[in-house]
């Protein structure tokens, strides 16, 4: 029997108990007993409730959340209705927890069946309540780990406790960790009134470079080692001065249907054709770009960070591609600050800077 069974029959067997309640011995007769009073109507339900948006602090770590799948997290107050935080590298889970009538009760999992899935989720886990008078078992379907997330596309959380009619709710929900933003730049220095800095820690400006300062082979170099189109660069390259020796140059590439990549060069400035070297993009630890590690797609600058971001789309809706960060460091070397990707290509038109994070620098 595969273990999505064993989870299964588990489950089963689980709620049966909790449903019908303990067996009792077999006594003699006892006399007629006084008519009992009427109960109330809702004696006997199980008063599954849902939490308050401000219950449910998804803002920092990694977690699991389910919600009533007819509600909205992001505009109800009330739709929350499981939350499991997650700790350390391998995920470790705290108790989860559920809220029935005013209660919060924490549960431990304590079954699981299927195919594991990102944040060791499985199709179907079976937790404990708390107090050891009830069970809750998640029928649930995955959808592919994007980034740092995994969407729970539906499913049901049915919750069971002695002397209590079983609660059953269509849930959706997401499993995935919050990075903290990055750092704001830093405010403007005042004007300097000293002599011109030549270290990187004092300039770095946006400058046009002058064609006579190219050197004769760099398009034929170009084409040779990147596949770059020679007419590119007659729409001019741009400079980024590091020093009064040294620059980085935007050396324009190719062009697509849809967009344009570049390639860079750390410069000597007195003598750029003796003295130039290509520059390189890094990937996230165990992950491989889309594009060359000399190319950057769609770049945009930000010289007050000394930053540049670049854009590769998927396909022209927009709807899936990598968004990356790059920061000049004090050598003129790329450093990696940010990297999105969003994998499938689901119709669903989605600003690159808003792609499922991927990996954040320090």
């Amino acid at each position: 029997m595969g273990s999505k069974s064993v989870a299964a029959a588990i489950a089963a067997s689980v709620i049966a108990a909790v449903s019908f309640g303990p067996v009792r011995a077999q006594t003699q007769p006892k006399p007629p007993a006084q008519p009992a009073a009427q109960p109330r109507p809702d004696d006997g339900k199980l008063d599954l409730k849902l939490f308050d948006k401000a219950e449910v602090d998804r803002s920092k770590g990694c977690s699991v959340a389910l919600w009533q799948a007819n509600r909205d997290p992001d505009k109800d107050r009330y739709a929350f209705i499981f939350s499991e935080a997650l700790s350390g590298q391998n995920h470790a889970r705290a108790p989860a927890r559920i809220k029935v009538g005013e209660k919060i009760l924490p549960m431990t999992r304590v079954a699981i069946g299927g195919k594991v899935g990102g944040y060791g989720l499985y199709p179907y886990q079976l937790y404990r309540l708390g107090e050891g008078d009830g069970f809750a078992v998640l029928d649930l379907k995955l959808g592919e780990i994007e980034g740092e997330a995994v969407e729970i596309e539906s499913g049901t959380l049915t919750v069971s406790m002695v002397g209590k009619l079983q609660a059953r709710v269509p849930v959706k929900g997401g499993a995935g960790c919050m990075t903290a933003p990055a750092a704001a730049p830093p405010p403007a220095a005042p004007p300097a009134t000293a002599a011109v800095p030549t270290s990187l820690d004092g300039i770095f400006s946006r400058y046009t470079v002058r064609p006579a300062q190219i050197p004769r082979t760099l398009p034929a170099t170009l084409k040779s080692r990147f596949g770059c189109e020679p007419e590119m660069l007659k729409a001019g390259v741009t400079g980024f001065q590091m020093s009064e020796e040294s620059a980085i140059w935007e050396l324009p590439c190719q062009r697509f249907n849809i967009q344009a990549n570049a390639v860079y060069a750390l410069v000597y400035l007195p003598e750029p054709a003796q003295n130039l070297r290509f520059l390189s993009f890094k990937a996230p630890p165990g992950k491989k770009r889309t594009s060359a590690p000399a190319e950057l797609m769609s770049p945009e600058w930000d010289v007050k960070t000394r930053t540049v971001a670049g854009t590769a789309l998927g396909r022209g809706e927009g709807d899936c591609g990598v968004y990356e960060r790059h920061r000049v460091g004090p050598d003129g070397e790329f450093v990696l600050v940010e990297y999105r990707e969003k994998v499938a290509c689901d119709g669903k038109a989605t600003k690159p800077e808003q792609f499922p994070l991927v990996y954040r620098g320090r």
